[in-house]
């Protein structure tokens, strides 16, 4: 089985870019290099500082302050770079306007909208139906012995469970899977224009998709997070005083939910199986032992990050591990990276279902910025595992539909497809 590419073929790091898809398919090699030469290597083909170590990445998330998550000093490369491509939210939608991700003081202004209906407590509440989806999926392939697992479970099931809890119908699961890889496709960088035109013209299908569901639930109003956020107010900003979310505000609300909630626990899930296949050992240890399914879901996230990394933009002069930083900066802190240094995770390579601080890794950030979603794709996962493992044994690959290469981009850490062959118990 060809479990992964042969290696990094670089040795320093001012060959590695992060756009090679050679790097891509062996980030954590590539890091180590990087990480060797500096704790804040600028890479002149981005035009980043790279951050590679576990604690400078959770200084900076704790820092918002001083590295923002929008880019309100120096010049930094906008998301989508095309001027034909970018007048289109002029012309045919709203403008592109991600209200999570936004820096003090509105952050956490916007994530009060939401976060009480992702919190633990919350998620647990939706067991029923996330653990009946599980069952409903696996019933549909049970007695064939193999499955597209990335196609038939780890794909449908995170969309099902978000939608239900936004507020859309399950008839709509497969163009709202299209809309969801349109609004990530610019986050791989190096797109054409033809191809921004074409990402930024669905993404532009899927607002209006989310404004015409507002207004039907504006006439009937359900118990979803779609309904309570037309009726939530918040405090402005700028004029202290109570208002309503705006429909800018809810459909990027909206829509970045819909993608944070599905996409990160699809890669989880499949990158899961994978991980058991090239252990063994972990596999028989969580037949045996399904207490131990917590753990490895959290060594999965740590060891396969969904997602690799994100940016920061230095707002003042900055000291990075002893590197000078200055502001106006944009900083690639890679999560991937941090979540296998040896300093804060010893055998950073290997799953180890007794590791104490497995939930510590950075697949979801840390501080402000922390994922909303975070709870719900935990739960989704450990829910899965502990069902499957049950359902179906001798879970096995399947070498001659699999070369477990990555989608390419240098954000996300997720493979272009996952099979198996396994056996129904008696």
């Amino acid at each position: 089985m060809n479990e992964q590419a042969t290696g990094c073929p670089y040795t320093k790091a001012s060959e590695i870019d992060f756009m090679d898809p050679v790097v891509q398919e062996n980030w954590f090699d590539a890091y180590e290099i990087i990480r060797e030469e500096s704790p804040a290597y600028f890479m002149p083909q981005l035009g980043m500082h790279i951050i590679t170590n576990y604690d400078d990445i959770e200084y900076i998330l704790r820092h918002p302050h001083q590295f923002t998550a929008g880019p309100d000093v120096g010049n930094t490369e906008p998301l989508i770079k095309f001027p034909e491509a970018a007048a289109l939210y002029e012309k045919k939608g709203w403008r592109r306007y991600t209200s999570l991700g936004e820096d003090m003081p509105k952050h956490p202004i916007y994530r009060a909208t939401v976060d009480p209906y992702l919190t633990a407590g919350a998620v647990r509440a939706k067991e029923g139906f996330i653990r009946q989806t599980i069952n409903e999926l696996i019933d549909t392939w049970i007695d064939k012995g193999e499955v597209d697992f990335m196609a038939d479970f780890a794909d449908p099931l995170p969309m099902l469970v978000i939608a239900e809890i936004l507020g859309f119908p399950r008839m709509d699961l497969p163009q709202l899977k299209v809309w969801s890889a349109a609004w990530v496709a610019p986050f791989a960088r190096g797109l054409t224009l033809e191809q921004e035109i074409d990402a930024v013209s669905l993404h532009i299908e899927l607002q209006h998709y989310i404004y015409e569901t507002m207004q039907e639930k504006r006439k009937n109003p359900k118990d979803d997070i779609i309904t309570k956020l037309l009726t939530t107010e918040i405090e402005d900003t700028d004029t202290g005083e109570k208002r309503r979310l705006t429909d800018v505000e809810i459909i990027g609300i909206i829509d970045h939910l819909l993608i944070g909630g599905n996409e990160t626990t699809t890669f989880a899930l499949s990158n899961g199986l994978w991980l058991l296949f090239r252990n063994p050992k972990v596999y028989a240890d969580l037949q045996a032992d399904h207490s131990k399914i917590k753990t490895f879901v959290e060594e999965t996230l740590r060891i396969e990050s969904p997602t690799q990394g994100l940016y920061r933009f230095v707002k003042e002069d900055a000291v990075i591990g002893g590197v000078k930083v200055p502001a106006g900066s944009t900083l690639s802190i890679r999560y991937g990276a941090g979540n296998h240094d040896a300093k804060q995770f010893p055998m950073p390579e290997t799953p180890d279902l007794n590791r104490r601080n497995a939930g510590r890794h950075l697949a979801f950030g840390l501080g402000e910025h922390h994922c909303p979603g975070a709870s719900l794709s935990r739960f989704e996962q450990n829910c899965a595992w502990d069902i499957l493992l049950d359902r179906v044994t001798n879970m096995r690959p399947m070498p001659d539909k699999d070369d477990y290469t990555h989608i390419g981009g240098m954000w996300v850490r997720a493979l272009t497809g996952i099979h198996m062959e396994f056996d129904k118990p008696a």
